[in-house]
């Protein structure tokens, strides 16, 4: 990695072709998910300026450097007139997008794109990550793990790092680490950087739900004997997604374990339909997700997708007729509800009595319930059942509350119908069910870390059935 403090001229560029000369300074980020500084100042001059309109792109270059930062929105910007000579104005930024640097002075023999990655806990915890001997390691970078893909062949998971200079008491140093995905470009070379940050994105999917926090993109490098360049996504502020894991919770599988569960775990998701892939997407951003949210956030999080899951599993004609459990009921009502608002004596009787039919035709093409599609789900994964069973149940009753009867309080409203601590609990074994279900539904083995009764689930304080069946008799609030 190559970082420094580049100062340039430049141009900025706004949505209708305005463009204004520009004085700039950019430090690079000095590791991945650090953010970068961009420093911009307009040159102010004895007549006024027009303004810039937002969106904006700046180019510029020093010396074998080009710079360009796309989808540069400001804030505000000085642009006041002056007779000064070297007045200057801020333009104090609001986002920027992408900072693309090139330097052709820079030239490699070998080469090679690295994808650079949000450094989770996974990768700060491995033990090749853990254990590295700075000293000792004059090329700078270590691997942790790597993958066979049919789009990028061997994908090396690595750690390198850059010493840092601090001005500090006389002058220190410090060692700034990054994560990224190495791969050679001599057979990629077909496709596009574009398509081949997607393909990636990919690989990342199935890999946040083994490492249990979303592997966010935060850029790339590509060295070549062309020079080598280096693009940051969304640079001032790079997402750090949340560790979801709780600090008890933390391994999927064994360690020694983990390279073999992600080459297959990788491998059946790339080769899945795309209902699949899209299902275990949702699965991943629930269990993963890419922002912090509330514990009641996260659990409806996970029933969305987990609805998404079994739509996968297609209705027949007779089983989408098939109306809810208490749609009978509620259409009788609402007939009995028009009949007495029939015989009112008012202007608007016949209105809200139309209105009221109307409802209750609307239940009818309202679509089948989630027990007639889970079930369905179950007749094509008959195993699920077996990996339900020691887990807080999916359906219940108003008494001993399922998942489902959960989340149908949150969804309208009824939040307070239970605690955080029940509903924590309750989350913590949707994640673990959601989990079994993705390994499942693609046909990968569950690993040891999900595995009904093993040592690494054993040791979780909310998986002992005494102390949940505890949680979810107890969990409705009296009013």
């Amino acid at each position: 990695m190559y970082f420094e403090d580049i100062s340039f001229d430049a141009i900025i560029t706004d949505k209708n072709g305005v463009a204004l000369e520009a004085d700039c300074r950019i430090a690079e980020p000095a590791a991945s998910g650090l953010p970068a500084s961009i420093s911009i100042e307009i040159p102010l001059i004895d007549k006024k300026h027009k303004m810039l309109r937002n969106p904006c792109t700046l180019r510029g270059t020093n010396g074998g450097i080009e710079i360009e930062i796309k989808d540069l929105w400001y804030r505000s910007i000085q642009l006041d007139v002056t007779p000064r000579k070297h007045a200057r104005g801020a333009l104090h930024i609001n986002h920027a997008g992408h900072l693309l640097v090139k330097r052709s002075y820079w030239q490699s023999d070998l080469a090679r794109f690295r994808f650079l990655l949000s450094p989770v806990r996974f990768f700060k915890k491995h033990s090749n990550a853990a254990m590295v001997n700075y000293s000792a390691t004059p090329n700078m970078a270590v691997e942790l793990f790597k993958l066979q893909t049919a789009e990028f062949g061997e994908i090396r998971f690595i750690k390198f790092w850059s010493v840092q200079h601090v001005e500090q008491n006389g002058g220190a140093a410090e060692i700034r680490a990054s994560y990224a995905a190495e791969i050679l470009c001599d057979k990629t070379t077909e496709l596009t950087v574009e398509q081949l940050v997607e393909k990636m994105k990919a690989v990342l999917i199935p890999l946040s739900i083994l490492t249990r926090q979303a592997i966010t993109l935060h850029g790339w490098v590509w060295e070549r004997r062309e020079g080598i360049e280096t693009m940051w996504f969304v640079p001032l502020a790079p997402n750090l997604a949340p560790d979801m894991a709780e600090d008890f919770v933390k391994d999927v599988c064994d360690p020694e374990e983990f390279d073999e569960y992600a080459q297959a775990f990788v491998e059946k998701f790339l080769k899945a339909s795309p209902h699949t892939r899209e299902a275990i997407t949702l699965i991943s951003v629930a269990l993963a997700p890419h922002v912090k949210r509330s514990t009641a956030e996260n659990f409806s999080a996970l029933f969305r997708a987990l609805e998404q899951v079994i739509a996968l599993e297609r209705l027949t004609k007779n089983e989408r007729q098939k109306l809810r459990e208490t749609d009978k009921e509620v259409i009788a009502l609402l007939s009995d509800l028009k009949s007495r608002v029939e015989v009112i004596s008012s202007a608007n009787a016949a209105n809200v009595a139309a209105r009221i039919d109307g409802f209750a035709n609307s239940i009818h093409g309202s679509g089948p319930s989630f027990n007639v599609r889970f079930e369905k789900f179950l007749s094509a994964y008959p195993e699920l059942e077996f990996w339900m069973s020691d887990l807080w149940p999916l359906r219940g009753t108003k008494q001993l509350p399922g998942l489902k009867q959960i989340r149908d309080s949150l969804a309208h409203g009824f939040r307070q119908e239970y605690s955080l601590h029940t509903i924590a609990v309750a989350q913590w074994h949707f994640a673990r069910l959601l989990e079994r279900v993705a390994f499942i539904v693609l046909g990968s083995e569950v690993p040891c870390g999900l595995q009904f009764g093993s040592y690494l689930l054993e040791r979780e304080q909310w998986y002992d059935r005494s102390k949940w069946e505890t949680v979810r008799k107890t969990a409705r609030r009296k009013n």
